[in-house]
């Protein structure tokens, strides 16, 4: 039976919902488990089912818990999280996290421009572009099914290991990355999306398109993220509150 003090000033469902994130903490509770009943936690807390709702609803306003109907009450997955503020790529934001980065080759290849790659990179109808797709992980979970397009000059990476750090190999040749644009939206999974990210068909996903410049201000390359938003999103930091007058 899981004990609570009852003899304190800390309200008992404030006592039940910091020993649900200690079990979470110490994975006695693993994430995307579902955790027992409101009755049975009643029984084992001894207390009412109103106290284990009330602390039930906290842990899920923390997005540490999360209800699926029908379903039950589940731990929710720890999400993984990229700073808008600076300009990284997935690697080095997983490092920092503190997280550890994957990548699944899919394929690399030059194809003919797209008509967006001609606006993007400032390229000619009759040009090539170096395509790559890779499946991103952190810990070993997929997250991110990524697409980039590179002016052809860049196709010595096509004998480089596309396995690690895109930015990381462009900086080795020379090639450092001071900005880039990222415009944001959603988009639903394809059956080839729902295979690679582990998802349903039709699921709703975060569709990231993003542009590349270095030091000169050139483009360098163009790239279309599909991201699990049930593992993944993106934060910006402001430093000052907006207030509506």
């Amino acid at each position: 039976m899981s004990e609570v003090v009852r003899d304190t000033v800390v309200p008992l469902y404030l006592q039940i919902a910091e020993d649900i994130k200690s079990k979470i903490r110490n994975e006695e509770i693993k994430a995307n488990t579902r955790i027992p009943t409101e009755m049975e936690l009643s029984e084992s807390y001894q207390v009412s089912r109103i106290t284990i709702r009330k602390a039930l609803e906290l842990l899920v306003d923390e997005e540490i818990l999360v209800r699926k109907q029908r379903i039950g009450t589940f731990v929710s997955n720890k999400k993984m999280s990229r700073s808008l503020n600076s300009f990284m790529g997935f690697s080095q934001s997983c490092e920092l996290a503190g997280s550890k980065a994957g990548t699944k080759f899919l394929s690399a290849e030059l194809v003919k421009a797209m008509p967006s790659d001609v606006r993007t990179l400032n390229l000619t109808e009759d040009d090539k572009v170096l395509r790559i797709r890779r499946l991103r992980y952190c810990n070993d979970i997929p997250v991110i099914l990524e697409e980039n397009h590179f002016p052809r000059k860049y196709a010595y990476l096509l004998a480089e290991d596309l396995n690690g750090s895109l930015h990381q190999l462009l900086s080795d040749h020379g090639i450092v990355l001071t900005s880039g644009a990222k415009t944001i939206g959603i988009c639903h999974a394809t059956r080839e999306e729902a295979k690679h990210l582990e998802v349903k068909e039709n699921d709703a996903l975060i569709l990231s398109k993003d542009i590349a410049y270095d030091s000169a201000g050139e483009p360098v390359y163009s790239g279309k993220e599909i991201v699990n938003a049930d593992r993944y999103e993106y934060k910006i930091l402001t430093s000052n509150m907006m207030r509506e007058k």
